[in-house]
């Protein structure tokens, strides 16, 4: 099967089921064991599992430096070649000091997906049982079979993220193409940059606001006169929205923070992509009066501006019973 083919979750797929001490496939793009012993384990495997075959990872909670909202949590999983190597050749540079001696026997991660924050399973929401089997599962990776649990996998919302692409394969790699098969193309949720195929196109979104952290002030390169940079959408994830717009900027003093969700809203929730769409234009109706464009959907503004248009764009997401925007 092509990397680039969207219709690989399908009843043939092998699926195995693993943990991580954390989930970053842009760094890190390979499913690896150790020793001797896991060197036989891989070698068992591949005669079992299809090629292409999905690892789903769940990230355990015994390291410090995870990521807390992570931890216990299934992640993500990767599509997962037959193609052998070391960990060096299929990971970033920054991890190769990373306690040297494991996952030296790797196989090559073609494709990477993320859950989708606000729809990810734990561990125990997957199987009650799972952390029994804990070292097991860690140590080996555990064959999927059952096929409710294959199908909870499958049917969690999920979004292709960037995988670690060893150098010499980079200029070669095909586009991944449209979405389809099941999950959310990375993106703003518009009918232009977020595509739904059919398996998600049940999904409601959500109406956000982010806030960027930082002064305001040096960043502009002006005085902001106490108001912030805000930006305003709406996104079946506000939380991966948030950190796509986050690893999009370099490590510094600013940052992404989930001012508000509809959510999280008290009296609101979620609403269809038009209700939706009807809210995110009513706030930037207001906005486009009171507060300052910073081109697209980024807005310079005082917080009760902020709060205004919000108020506005829940009312009118919430009031929508069909026709146009006016």
């Amino acid at each position: 099967m092509s990397p680039a083919s969207d219709d690989f979750w399908t009843d043939s797929t092998s699926v195995l089921f693993t943990s991580f001490w954390g989930w970053s496939p842009e760094s890190w793009g390979t499913v690896g064991w150790t020793g001797d012993r896991g060197l036989a384990r891989r070698t068992n495997l591949l005669k079992e599992l299809s090629d292409p075959f999905i690892t789903v990872c769940y990230v355990t909670s015994n390291q410090t430096f995870t990521d807390p909202d992570l931890k216990g949590m299934i992640a993500g999983f990767y599509l997962v070649s037959h193609e052998t190597g070391d960990r060096d050749e299929f990971t970033h540079p920054s991890h190769h000091n990373r306690s040297p001696e494991k996952w030296r026997h790797s196989l090559r991660a073609l494709r990477a997906f993320n859950y989708l924050p606000e729809y990810r399973l734990s561990v125990t929401d997957y199987d009650p049982l799972a952390l029994d089997r804990a070292r097991t599962i860690a140590a080996m990776g555990e064959l999927v079979t059952d096929r409710k649990r294959i199908a909870l996998l499958r049917d969690t919302p999920w979004v292709e993220v960037d995988v670690y692409e060893p150098p010499e394969t980079k200029s070669g790699t095909p586009d991944s193409g449209p979405a389809t098969g099941g999950f959310v193309k990375a993106g703003p949720a518009s009918r232009d940059g977020y595509e739904v195929p059919e398996g998600t196109a049940a999904l409601q979104r959500r109406l956000y606001v982010l806030k960027l952290e930082g002064d305001t002030s040096a960043y502009l390169g002006q005085e902001a006169d106490q108001r912030a940079i805000y930006k305003i959408g709406l996104s079946v994830s506000p939380e991966l929205r948030r950190q796509q717009l986050q690893k999009a900027m370099p490590a510094g003093a600013f940052e992404w923070a989930l001012w508000r969700s509809s959510a999280t809203s008290q009296g609101a929730g979620c609403f269809s992509f038009d209700a939706a769409v009807r809210g995110e234009y009513a706030m930037k109706k207001l906005l486009a009066t009171q507060a300052t464009h910073l081109n697209g959907e980024f807005y310079l503004a005082a917080s009760d501006q902020i709060d205004e248009a919000w108020q506005h764009g829940i009312a009118a997401a919430e009031s929508y019973t069909g026709g146009v925007l006016p």
